[in-house]
């Protein structure tokens, strides 16, 4: 009798005083497990209201990261020790559709462009029915929804065509959406879609914008006489909702603030600063409202560095926080160059890795939560497995705590 009177208790409170006690367990399994215990419990966990308080709390688990080879992907889920691990196995197990097999059916198939907050950005291969762009959606994997993202319009696409250059390929990124417009929608509803046309260096840079929350496109435009001295090499990475490409020399940033449509150059990266941009020794990250981050690798460990995105051409770069390493690990090197939703990725060789066979030597993934930095093994890997292929990091709330994006 005895060990049902706190159950009864629990279940006469309150709806708003058992709110602010689940809002209070330490870990999202706790309460996913409680939203189990009985059907009082699910209704209040599961409620969009009490969903959006928790998402404000928490930040999004990693459940795991898709490793893209040409048109096709593999999703990767955390293993243990990680602390999102049970996370990632449900979403493995088939809480989500990672195959993206709820899309309709196209010639060619869908291509995963990017992922950000629990988004996936696909694309067709090339443009399709008479179509100059790809047909591109945004869906949510977890709940497998997906939305339809319209094309660019042709007042705006009439430069890129007078060009008379086809372009060689295009560049897609989710985007958070401006701060207006996340307190007028319901979180996670909101996002940008970012596309930029490969074209010849002779060409203008036309970068267009697509804003859920408007539902329209905008554009911005570098003129040919800068463009065609900084040759964009790199896939689009989003800081401080300013989207930016390395460029040739790894030596500045093109910019592109989403909020102002305004394309801009940072080049302030000189060599006393004891770092270049290398694709596998820095990553690039936030450093505070308005800061630009650099995260650079050294032997022993992560150094981050910071500037103001617009300061002076004269002020210096900031030492922020040294992160020393693992022991027993070699060869790091960033997987991917830029943070994505709280977390950058490294990989490490376990011992001296100078193993021959390269298929068998052992590879680390860790995860860098940006917010605490906190060094987690994420999960195991071959070097053959690990080849230099774009990898996707996938953040979301596991059922039953999750709220449908789309």
């Amino acid at each position: 009798m005895s060990s049902r009177r706190p159950r009864r208790l629990l279940l006469t409170l309150p709806d708003e005083v058992l709110e602010e006690i689940f809002l209070r367990l330490d870990a999202l399994p706790d309460l996913a497990r409680a939203s189990a215990a009985c059907a009082t419990f699910r209704r209040l966990i599961t409620a969009r209201a009490f969903l959006r308080r928790l998402h404000s709390l928490h930040p999004r688990p990693l459940l795991g990261f898709f490793k893209r080879e040409g048109p096709s992907c593999e999703f990767f889920p955390a293993a243990p020790p990680h602390s999102s691990s049970a996370a990632a196995s449900a979403v493995a197990r088939g809480a989500a559709d990672l195959t993206f097999s709820f899309l309709p059916a196209t010639p060619g198939g869908w291509r995963l462009r990017n992922i950000r907050r629990g988004l996936a950005l696909l694309s067709t291969r090339d443009g399709g029915g008479g179509c100059f762009f790809p047909d591109v959606v945004v869906c949510d994997p977890l709940h497998r929804r997906y939305a339809q993202i319209p094309q660019i319009p042709d007042d705006l696409a009439a430069p890129i065509r007078r060009s008379g250059s086809l372009p060689k390929g295009f560049d897609y990124l989710l985007a958070p959406a401006r701060r207006e417009e996340e307190e007028e929608e319901e979180e996670d509803s909101s996002f940008k879609v970012v596309c930029r046309p490969r074209l010849t260096e002779e060409c203008d840079i036309t970068v267009f914008v697509f804003s859920s929350g408007a539902g329209i496109w905008r554009a911005a435009t570098l003129g040919s006489s800068l463009a065609t001295a900084i040759s964009v090499t790199s896939r689009p990475r989003c800081v401080h909702r300013c989207v930016y490409w390395l460029t040739r020399f790894l030596d500045r940033l093109l910019i592109l603030d989403t909020d102002e449509m305004e394309l801009f150059m940072f080049d302030n990266f000189p060599p006393s600063t004891g770092f270049v941009l290398n694709h596998t020794t820095a990553a690039i990250a936030e450093a505070g409202e308005g800061r630009l981050g650099v995260f650079n690798l050294d032997v022993h460990n992560v150094n981050l560095l910071s500037r103001a995105i617009r300061g002076s051409a004269n002020e210096q770069w900031r030492h922020d926080k040294t992160i020393p390493l693992l022991p027993g690990y070699s060869i790091w090197r960033f997987v991917n160059h830029a943070d994505v939703d709280g977390y950058i990725l490294l990989g490490g060789v376990l011992g001296s890795g100078l193993q021959s066979d390269p298929i068998t030597v052992g590879l680390q993934y860790f995860s860098l939560d940006l917010k605490t930095f906190r060094l987690e093994r994420l999960c195991p890997m071959t070097i053959y497995q690990a080849r230099n292929s774009p990898t996707e990091l996938y953040t979301s709330f596991p059922p039953p705590l999750s709220l449908s994006s789309i």
